[in-house]
């Protein structure tokens, strides 16, 4: 039993090993996955399945199939010839296992118990998908946000200047209106954006059910592949374990035989006595009527599992190379995203430095300044693109934080 448990919790600490422990994971991260798992209801129920598989694995070591049977049984002619004839019969019978009956089931507990492993890892590696997700979904509502609040204060300070120019007649009514109403605009996306926030912290709230989130930090890449991926290692436990199960219906073609022990004392007149000791098996006779249902159950359930292993080996590399390739997309585009920012910078000085010398008129001043905030945002959110690409490829290589 000691040797057992210390097996599964060498399989459970490989599985929980990532594939580059040097790599630093950021602490937020870390905490929301460790939060996000302890409310998941699927991680509550696998979890709380280890004491099941220990338990059935001492079911299927002992040699006893059943519960034991106590019968006890008595005859007397006190009800017809009167003859003092009594006799008492009681028995002791337990179903018991063949020996390899015993064995294919202790197969079966031992792989039922690296698959739940395996399932646990899984469902570990599917939460941490979900906090990576959700995390960068508040990050980028939050520099949306950011960025509409920036775009307003320019706006802002743009149609304090022009409502200046209006009141000393250097530029006409129109383009005070025209100013304030880019300012009035500019107030609804900053609502629209924080209402956006509002609803992605309100998702990550409910996942990790930690109020206060942090700000996103790009992970480190890992080094490669963690080995075991745990889609991989779910997907072959749950093979092994299927096969076990065929086993075990191989092995056990009629229901485990019944052995006991009886004790009868017979009194067949006053005086006279008797007492004997007996053995008692049973052997049922397995049918077809039986057995073709459970093997045919099992063999479905090998396919069943084979197909999902080899749906996985399938879609694992083009999952990796897929998340690498945007990797790459989304830097290429960020080094875009900054060119056109830094342009859009130069081009918004040099418009706003003729606007105050009159030689730009107003239209081209808050053109540039639109241009200006749609780059900014460009780039904000092509940053948060990469960090959660990032955070993609780590998850297709199977890292947990």
């Amino acid at each position: 039993m000691r040797a057992y448990c210390l097996s599964v919790f060498f399989f459970a600490a490989a599985l929980a090993s990532p594939m580059a422990l040097s790599q630093s994971v950021p602490t937020g991260l870390k905490a929301a996955f460790n939060a996000a798992w302890e409310r998941s209801p699927q991680g509550r129920t696998l979890e709380a399945r280890r004491n099941e598989m220990v338990a059935g694995r001492d079911a299927a070591d002992t040699w006893i199939a059943g519960s034991p049977t106590v019968e006890l049984a008595q005859r007397s002619d006190r009800w017809t010839d009167r003859a003092g004839v009594r006799e008492t019969e009681v028995s002791l019978s337990a179903p018991v296992w063949l020996p390899g009956q015993k064995s294919a089931r202790l197969g079966l507990a031992e792989s039922s118990s690296e698959d739940l492993e395996a399932q646990i890892a899984h469902a570990r590696l599917a939460v941490a998908g979900e906090v990576r997700e959700r995390l960068w979904a508040v990050a980028a509502a939050r520099e949306a946000l950011s960025e509409a609040e920036d775009h307003e204060d320019h706006l802002d300070a743009i149609a304090d200047e022009v409502m200046q120019r209006v009141e000393a007649g250097d530029l006409a009514r129109i383009d005070g209106i025209l100013a304030q109403q880019k300012v009035l605009a500019a107030r609804g996306a900053v609502a629209s954006a924080r209402s956006k926030l509002q609803e992605a912290q309100a998702r990550y709230t409910a996942l990790t059910g930690q109020p206060d989130i942090p700000s996103a930090e790009p992970e480190p890449i890992a080094d490669g592949l963690r080995e075991p991926h745990p889609r991989m290692l779910a997907a072959r436990t749950a093979v092994k374990r299927s096969q076990a199960s065929l086993d075990v219906v191989n092995r056990t073609r009629s229901e485990p035989p019944t052995i006991g022990v009886l004790m009868r004392r017979e009194k067949d007149s006053p005086g006279s006595s008797a007492s004997s000791v007996g053995v008692v098996v049973q052997i049922p006779i397995g049918t077809n009527a039986r057995n073709r249902p459970l093997e045919t159950a099992a063999q479905t359930q090998i396919a069943s599992a084979n197909a999902e292993l080899a749906q996985a080996e399938a879609t694992l590399q083009a999952d990796i190379d897929l998340a690498r390739m945007q990797l790459t997309a989304s830097r290429q585009a960020l080094e875009s995203a900054t060119a056109r920012l830094t342009l859009a910078r130069e081009h918004m000085a040099l418009i706003e430095k003729a606007f105050r010398l009159g030689e730009r008129g107003l239209a081209e001043l808050l053109r540039s300044q639109s241009q200006l905030h749609d780059a900014e945002f460009a780039e904000s959110q092509q940053r948060m693109a990469v960090g959660l690409a990032h955070a993609r490829l780590n998850q297709a290589l199977g890292i947990t934080p």
